[in-house]
């Protein structure tokens, strides 16, 4: 009796390690299936399969793809040339110590003379619009031209042009002046026109902007 009790008890715990045995083996079964499916769907493109993926062309050197840059102003020897305000045989250098004949002052000469004789035409160089005429016996006549972009041109020791006024829209080569007789601060320094190129308030070389040959003042 009491090995059968025995025997009946090892088929007990034979079955209960049996079942014990399946679930692990059900439960290792799942698990792998679980994270072998996770890690296919690491990969997966979420995606309409049917839809071309485009290449990104934003780095392609085809220039061709690349907009038409805009215009940029040109510079340097690439400006383009203006007219001469007059003819003149003679055109004093830019930017040098000079000794005015009339005061004996000593200053930096930030502008070119044209030598001419009273009453030669004066031109704007360029198109603009007359931003200004200064009367004085002293320093000189002086008509002031806006180009627009920060550039002007000035005009001194001139006689005006009679019907010209502020504001008046002016076109390169048009009479806006002419050489006045010899006066004021510069009456010994024979007759010429006194001019001045200015880019965003700052003096510069006319001969940047004017076909011309300079010689000593």
């Amino acid at each position: 009796m009491k090995g059968e009790k025995t025997s009946k008890r090892k088929k007990l715990i034979y079955y209960v390690i049996l079942a014990i045995s399946v679930c692990l083996l059900v439960a290792a079964t799942v698990l792998t299936v679980y994270f072998v499916s996770d890690a296919k769907n690491d990969n997966v493109i979420d995606k309409d399969p049917s839809t071309p993926v485009v290449p990104d062309d934003s780095n392609d050197p085809d220039d061709s793809k690349d907009p038409t840059p805009p215009d940029v102003p040109s510079t340097g020897d690439d400006v383009v040339k203006f007219t001469v305000p007059l003819v003149s045989e003679t055109v004093s250098v830019y930017d040098v110590i000079y000794k005015s004949a009339t005061t004996n002052f000593i200053y930096r000469h930030k502008a070119v003379d044209f030598a001419a004789a009273a009453g030669t035409a004066v031109a704007a160089v360029a198109d603009g619009t007359v931003e200004s005429i200064s009367l004085n016996e002293t320093t000189g006549n002086i008509v002031t031209v806006d180009h627009g972009n920060g550039l002007k041109s000035l005009y001194r020791f001139v006689e005006p042009v009679s019907t010209l006024k502020k504001g008046d829209s002016v076109k390169k080569g048009d009479k806006i002046a002419e050489v006045a007789t010899a006066y004021g601060s510069e009456a010994k320094d024979g007759e010429h026109l006194h001019l001045e190129m200015e880019e965003n308030g700052k003096k510069v070389d006319p001969a940047k902007y004017l076909d011309i040959e300079y010689d000593e003042k």
